[in-house]
């Protein structure tokens, strides 16, 4: 009998055990993790040769463009259109740069300043696009000052192949830098953010952590639980990922 007992008492004790390793691991939340920082920094020389060719690059000009075809051949993803017929259908298509010609582009949406107003609608509506404004003629920004302010660059339609290849890589690096993107993004965060959250500790977080979407997040909403700071803040992390991502 005594023997009996003991027997049951292995056989129970093993069971408890089996029980007791096989249970859930409860999840431990971000703050209380030790997290390593992943710093949102800006893309090495390396990482952006490995993937500037996979940039969207749009041009939009009434003419044939020079240089086009020899871009194409050494490797960049470029769409060539004519003209705009629809505005926010063209953004959708979500290209990294857009290379724009001032005149003879956007007249039946932006009559009186064509290629400018399509500029001003792109920079003030999807403000992470850079727009290099392209043109061949003698042209005077006194009366769209303020919209050639927004462009990112300008290029001559008579610049040679390398002058035009070094302004596109540069536009390219430009859509490729988490600062870039960061800035706009500080203009939207100042708006949202009232006077009992501090910025500079989002952006801290932001740049301290970047890299990884989760725990930048997490640490976002411990210090905010407004819907338009942790979206905005979303938004850029989606950014930053879409062209980390392409990183082999």
């Amino acid at each position: 009998m005594a023997l009996e007992t003991f027997a049951l008492g292995i056989f129970i004790k093993s069971m408890f055990s089996l029980f007791k390793k096989q249970a859930p691991k409860e999840t431990i939340p971000v703050a209380d993790k030790e997290v390593k920082p992943s710093p949102l920094t800006e893309l090495t020389q390396e990482e952006f040769e490995k993937i500037k060719f996979q940039a969207r690059v749009a041009f939009v000009d009434d003419e044939e463009i020079n240089h086009i075809r020899r871009l194409q051949k050494d490797g960049y993803n470029i769409t060539y259109w004519e003209d705009i017929e629809n505005i926010d259908d063209f953004a959708r298509k979500n290209y990294h740069v857009v290379v724009l010609d001032i005149q003879g582009v956007g007249k039946h949406i932006s009559e009186t300043s064509e290629g400018w107003g399509i500029l001003k609608y792109l920079k003030n509506t999807y403000p992470h696009i850079v727009v290099i404004m392209f043109t061949g003629a003698d042209w005077s920004i006194t009366k769209f000052r303020q919209q050639a302010d927004q462009a990112d660059d300008f290029i001559g339609k008579d610049s040679d192949y390398l002058d035009f290849k070094y302004s596109l890589d540069t536009a390219i690096r430009k859509a490729f830098s988490a600062k870039y993107h960061l800035d706009i993004n500080k203009k939207q965060l100042l708006k949202y953010i009232n006077k009992t959250e501090s910025p500079e500790e989002i952006l801290e977080i932001i740049n301290t952590y970047g890299r990884n979407k989760e725990v930048t997040l997490e640490k976002v909403k411990e210090k905010t639980d407004n819907r338009e700071v942790i979206k905005t803040v979303t938004e850029l992390l989606n950014m930053v990922k879409s062209f980390t991502d392409l990183i082999p």
